[in-house]
């Protein structure tokens, strides 16, 4: 099975409104009602309710549209901790999907000991305890339980390449409630994989840690036997620290879905446009679906074709023209109607998110940022003139505080030059070139950025331009063609791709695992390998990747989730996916980066006795 989480969600959620039968990936309970109505070879159509929790009802949002749950005879969505306000309806079976926590299964058993409908279908998100399991028994008072199915999609799917993973809140071990749900992951696709992690993060080991104890011991209840049976390879279960590789959220992205991201924010695939419009990314908007991964001048393009395609085909439905069709013609023409408006409608959706990310760039003065930044963390010029045009930008009142500091940050990654930092620092904190002026944990950030978020670099001695190899030797049949990239000048002399220069880390760390020749470089990497794969494979780790599942912890983005679907795209016999916590952009990493300098600074004031005269020049010597 290759790595495809839309194969997932159509076999699950098929499973979870239509099948009877047990599918792959799904485990079943006996029901202590041994069947029940309507429920043999085929199902019989009748209304249902369907009853979730918080976490499933992302899962459902982000996979589901409500006109499909209403053609799977969904006629109600209700949220199971709202026992005293469920309405009671004997008549109407229930499908109940939730998370087997804690929480959620306490309101289960509410529900079930006083039922508000005839019968229930319980469909869990990941595996079920055998204590839980006996608590539903014991609740079943009125025997209305036909069926207990474990469905492993304890993770949201965001696109086919990439899911998200929002760990329990408030719980005593967080970690555990992380590592469950990459199992869960890991039981959908069907593999048992090599965990891999970055050895100098603790956060990782202890997850690494989590999920080789959950696969060893649920081995024993035969979930993860055979999985890897028809692969002479291991699949990988990659796993990232964000704060390995601090530079790929700082740099503006050009690509759609990552514009979208970056300037308007995607929350659960919903897009707030304003003033208070708000717009549904699909993957069934098909002019969404091939463009979220072009560059903005391919997009504008693109976007004028589309335009001009509605033009032709609704010309032929002008008045004009239909007084002089026949009646047959009439009708075909007629019959069209709701194809022609449901296209002006993503015309006209599409419109409005290119014009406010166009506005965002103008307003932003995003064009000389992008530039600068590009030119920096590639290296495409000397540090003396590197150095010259970011001071003009420090000195312009029109570019953002924000965009500032992030140009510092990328030059500070880049030379680690402490005179030139404090020149920007002081510039910065000048109310003559900017305004509002930067916060005290920015400024924090300026000064530790070098020593808190050092890139762990694959191999020693490499530069930052050298992220332009990598995987394009190995897929040379789909090399970035610099020559057709945008430029926003319709008069400008050159087409050189300047704003797309800049290759994401795990460009590098992907080509280490699939090439051969190049895992002598995998030395920053550790490994954990379960019993299963021990068993079949040896103690042997040194293979050529097929299969990856890359996690990366502290924050995925979009462009990360673009070049992992590029590669899988442009060579079958590699297939990745990649997911994390939480997906970033610019702003919110610059902003989860201050919040872990001030809680580093809580920590070292709670257990220095030092000064704060004594840790500012301690702070001198390491700058």
């Amino acid at each position: 099975m290759t790595l495809s989480l839309s194969k997932v969600k159509d076999v699950y959620f098929d499973q979870l409104f239509h099948s009877q039968r047990h599918g792959d990936g799904v485990k079943s309970h006996n029901s202590n009602s041994g069947g029940g109505d309507g429920f043999g070879e085929v199902e019989q159509k009748r209304p249902k309710v369907l009853l979730l929790d918080n976490y499933t009802t992302a899962v459902v949002s982000m996979c589901y549209t409500q006109s499909q749950l209403l053609s799977n005879d969904v006629i109600l969505i209700e949220l199971i901790g709202s026992f005293k306000h469920l309405s009671s309806m004997k008549n109407v079976d229930c499908i109940v999907y939730i998370k087997p926590c804690t929480e959620s299964i306490q309101s289960l058993l509410k529900e079930l000991k006083a039922p508000h409908y005839k019968t229930y279908n319980l469909y869990f998100n990941n595996t079920v305890s055998k204590n839980q399991i006996e608590q539903l028994a014991e609740a079943d008072e009125y025997e209305v339980i036909e069926k207990v199915i474990e469905l492993f999609q304890d993770y949201s799917i965001l696109n086919n390449e990439l899911f998200l993973i929002k760990p329990e809140k408030n719980v005593a071990n967080p970690v555990l409630s992380e590592a469950e749900s990459l199992t869960s992951l890991l039981l959908a696709l069907k593999k048992t994989p090599l965990i891999k992690y970055e050895s100098n993060s603790i956060d990782l080991k202890r997850l690494s840690s989590e999920i080789l104890y959950n696969i060893n011991s649920n081995s024993n209840n035969n979930l993860f036997d055979d999985l890897n049976r028809h692969s002479d390879i291991p699949p990988i279960l990659l796993l990232l620290d964000r704060k390995n590789d601090s530079i790929t959220p700082l740099i503006t992205p050009w690509t759609y879905q990552s514009m979208i991201n970056e300037f308007l924010n995607i929350e659960k695939n919903v897009v707030k446009l304003p003033p208070d419009n708000q717009v549904i990314l699909s993957q069934d908007d098909q002019f969404f679906k091939e463009s979220m991964y072009l560059n903005y001048g391919d997009l504008t393009d693109k976007f004028q074709k589309y335009v001009e395609k509605y033009k032709t085909e609704t010309k032929q439905s002008s008045i004009e023209n239909l007084k002089s069709q026949n009646l047959s013609d009439l009708k075909k023409i007629l019959t069209k109607f709701p194809e022609y408006k449901k296209f002006s409608v993503n015309i006209l959706t599409h419109l409005n998110l290119i014009s406010e990310i166009d506005e965002q760039i103008s307003r932003q003065s995003l064009w000389e940022i992008g530039e600068l930044q590009q030119t920096i963390i590639c290296d495409l010029d000397q540090q003396s003139n590197i150095k010259q045009k970011l001071v003009e930008i420090l000195e312009s009142k029109k570019y953002l505080t924000e965009h500032k500091i992030k140009l510092v940050l990328l030059y500070s990654h880049r030379f680690h030059n402490p005179t030139d930092l404090s020149l920007f620092i002081s510039k910065l904190n000048d109310p003559t070139f900017t305004i509002p002026s930067p916060t005290m944990n920015q400024l924090e950030l300026l000064k530790k950025f070098t020593t808190l978020f050092r890139t762990n670099d694959i191999a020693a001695g490499q530069k930052h331009h050298s992220q332009q190899q990598g995987l394009t030797n190995l897929f040379a049949n789909k090399r970035v063609n610099i020559n057709n990239i945008f430029n926003r000048h319709s008069n400008a002399t050159t087409n050189d791709n300047i704003y797309l220069q800049y290759t994401p880390r795990l460009n590098e760390i992907l080509a280490s695992l699939i090439s051969p020749e190049t895992q002598s470089s995998q030395t920053f990497l550790a490994t954990l390998i379960p019993d299963k794969v021990k068993s079949q494979y040896g103690n042997n780790t040194d293979y050529s990747a097929r299969d990856i599942i890359v996690y990366i912890k502290g924050g995925v983005t979009y462009e990360e989730s673009r070049l992992v679907h590029e590669l899988s795209a442009n060579n079958n016999k590699v297939s990745i996916i990649i997911g994390g916590d939480e997906v970033v952009n610019s702003s919110s990493w610059l902003n989860k980066m201050c919040n872990m300098v001030s809680r580093n600074e809580d920590q070292e004031q709670a257990s220095s006795p030092t000064t704060a005269q004594d840790r500012q020049e301690l702070l001198r010597e390491v700058l």
